[in-house]
């Protein structure tokens, strides 16, 4: 063993060759292919190769760029399908929402793959020459691997020059190449270009953080020119340049204690003058970004989903880090390590190297800046999204607070034999690049990759795994959903395990154009908290979902679809009710009493404990209707109503207790609710 621990140090590039190998294995076994791939392309059909969803959209504009030379896609979109029927713009161009920076990076690939094709055409190859082929597709995203090669590459190099092991920098590398959403995104959906953005940020982040308090003009050139590279690939990353702040406010901080007053305005001056540099030539390199938004929205600075889509006063943090549906830190934990580590290399960073305090503080601010960014996009989940792919941006900083948590463990724990170290940490982070690469592979033939209505535990992941983590789920729910689960169970006392089955499901979700056409104001949901699964919705004073017997129908004839309902049997009934739009929703409840019709109950509805309704309600079905006060999240809706003893209804009101699966007979009970009708008020 102590043979084995001292090669993987000495040889710690071999093992990050091999898990680098291993993720172009996985590229090269991809048969994301649509289920006639013998039939030629072109035909108007979405029948997509390996480029899917966005991706195609990212393939469609590279070959309008390299074969038609312009960014009108409505041509590419007629020839190789519209799967979304995207909308026109104001001036009269098929909406395609997806940046043109991607696709300026691989058109030079994608004209030496098609002229590979024509090449290989000479010796009667047969590939069409359309573009839109496997072969083209094949060559373009390839990059994914590079890029995620590079990402990792670049970081490993930034944790050995700040001063962590080389062991420690290989293991986290490995550990963020195999088991975080990176993997998915440069192997099997590689289209889409969050491996290239991963690449991309790292080497502005690397750039910056190796340069470091270096004050010539020229760095100041490369970090504009590597910033717009990064704000080419996805518009969010300007966010980075935050870390040049922190580095200006620092810098001042030191010249203030050393410097006369002239000397200081005159290094202010500078440092100001060389971001403004760094700045206007990341501008610059956006540019065509620029152009395109004029020619499609017909304004320089426009967002393409729509002015809503983004609600910058209204992030949802706590959902986008630790929720079950693609939360970043709990559906991949070794994003949760980085973040501690980052966290550990501030407070820790002298016992590390001289500088890892001030970088990984940067980096922290960096990450920060990216979460805001995602967490107030209206989809913070990312749709079909694998883990939060839009996090991709924080490879690096990942790689370094991993590196930081295992130089710091190492250091801890020096006194055990090196053998011993190497093998725990490999344990250790082995369990968790195991569950992803699993998860992964159940993705390898170009299944959806939302998690929408999985749980994290266990049911997906191989048994010795399972094993481990179930016993743990089942007394703290996901332990790296924490601190947001603890806050949720304690604020509405309920099982930890609740904060899983709750958060990011929302009974009203605009279409995926919504707020391009408007539309989003009109969209309705239905909240159905009269069906049993919608036990983990409802807080306290509820008796069972109940539905009452159908009428007998003929053998011929389907059966009615009759209703659910749900009886209050407290004076005070609370359920949850999740919104995910910041503003007022209008909720319509029908309700029915326990009570004759001439004595009816009063009834008052609160929403986050002010009241919204009140209402007088008796045993004829009555619609209470109430607004929303505009709160995201886990809104709590309470109706208060006095209870009685069940009695049966009057003959024109539904049958009630006529059933066994009916409340108890010795159970008060108050008013009755339907499903609940969910919409924007106009």
């Amino acid at each position: 063993m102590a043979a084995v621990s001292k090669a993987l140090g000495r040889n710690a590039i071999v093992v990050l060759g091999l898990a680098a190998l291993s993720v172009a294995v996985m590229y090269c076994s991809n048969n994301n292919l649509d289920k006639h791939p013998e039939l030629p392309r072109g035909d108007g059909q979405y029948r997509p190769v390996m480029a899917r969803g966005d991706g195609h959209m990212h393939f469609l504009f590279t070959r309008s760029l390299l074969f038609d030379r312009d960014v009108q896609l409505d041509n590419d979109l007629a020839q190789f399908g519209d799967p979304w029927q995207q909308p026109r713009t104001v001036t009269g161009r098929k909406n395609v929402m997806q940046q043109v920076g991607p696709s300026l990076i691989w058109a030079p690939v994608l004209a030496g793959a098609h002229g590979a094709a024509l090449v290989a055409n000479l010796f009667g190859a047969n590939i069409q020459t359309h573009g839109y082929t496997l072969f083209h597709q094949r060559i373009l995203f390839a990059t994914s691997v590079l890029f995620a090669w590079l990402a990792v590459a670049l970081a490993l190099f930034v944790v050995m020059r700040l001063g962590g092991g080389r062991w420690s920098a290989t293991w986290a590398a490995i550990a963020v190449l195999l088991g975080t959403t990176l993997t998915y995104y440069a192997t099997y959906m590689p289209s889409y270009a969050h491996a290239m953005d991963a690449a991309a940020t790292a080497g502005f982040l690397a750039l910056w953080a190796l340069t470091y308090s270096d004050t010539r003009w020229r760095r100041a050139v490369w970090l504009g020119v590597m910033l717009g590279l990064c704000l080419t690939v996805r518009v969010q990353n300007i966010l980075l340049g935050s870390v040049l702040a922190i580095e200006l406010a620092l810098g001042l901080v030191q010249h203030l204690r050393n410097a006369s007053r002239t000397n200081t305005l005159r290094f202010v001056g500078n440092s100001v003058g060389r971001g403004a540099l760094a700045l206007m030539i990341a501008l610059v390199i956006f540019s065509p970004q620029l152009y395109v938004w004029k020619v499609f929205y017909g304004a320089w600075i426009t967002t393409p989903q729509g002015p809503g889509m983004v609600r910058y006063g209204h992030p949802m943090i706590l959902e986008l880090l630790f929720s079950a549906r693609n939360g970043w830190l709990a559906t991949h934990p070794i994003a949760y390590f980085g973040v501690i580590g980052l966290g550990l290399g501030v407070v820790l960073g002298p016992r590390i190297g001289p500088r890892v305090r001030v970088i990984s503080a940067a980096m922290l601010v960096a990450v920060a800046t990216q979460v805001y960014a995602n967490a107030a996009t209206m989809d913070w989940w990312g749709s079909s999204s694998f883990g939060q792919r839009r996090m991709c941006s924080a490879t690096l900083p990942l790689v370094l607070g991993l590196a930081w948590l295992l130089t710091v463990g190492n250091q801890l724990a020096r006194r055990l034999p090196r053998a011993v170290r190497h093998g725990l940490a490999i344990a250790f982070l082995t369990f968790f690049v195991a569950w992803n690469l699993n998860w992964v592979g159940h993705l390898r033939h170009g299944a959806t990759a939302g998690r929408d209505e999985q749980l994290p535990c266990c049911h997906d992941v191989p048994k010795p795994l399972a094993m481990i983590a179930a016993p743990v789920y089942r007394v703290v729910g996901n332990p790296f959903a924490w601190p947001a689960s603890a806050l949720f169970a304690w604020r509405h006392d309920v099982p930890l395990t609740r904060w899983d089955q709750v958060v990011g499901h929302y009974p009203l979700v605009p279409a995926f154009l919504g707020y391009v056409d408007g539309s989003y104001k009109f969209a309705t949901g239905t909240w159905h908290l009269t069906d049993g699964n919608a036990n983990r919705y409802l807080l306290q004073g509820w008796g069972p979902a109940w539905r009452p017997p159908a009428k007998p129908a003929a053998p011929s004839q389907p059966q009615p679809n009759v209703p659910h309902w749900r009886w209050t049997t407290a004076a005070s009934a609370s359920a949850l009710l999740p919104i995910l739009l910041p503003e007022p929703h209008r909720i319509t409840v029908p309700m029915f009493a326990n009570a004759p019709a001439d004595a009816p109950l009063a009834v008052v509805v609160r929403c986050n404990g002010a009241i919204v309704a009140t209402a007088k309600v008796g045993p004829a079905w009555t619609n209470v209707t109430f607004d929303t006060d505009g709160s995201l999240g886990e809104n709590v809706i309470t109706i208060e109503a006095p209870v009685a003893a069940p009695r049966a209804p009057p003959s024109d009101a539904p049958p009630a207790l006529d059933t066994p699966v009916a409340i108890d007979s010795t159970t008060p009970i108050g008013v009755a609710m339907r499903p609940w009708h969910v919409a924007l008020p106009h």
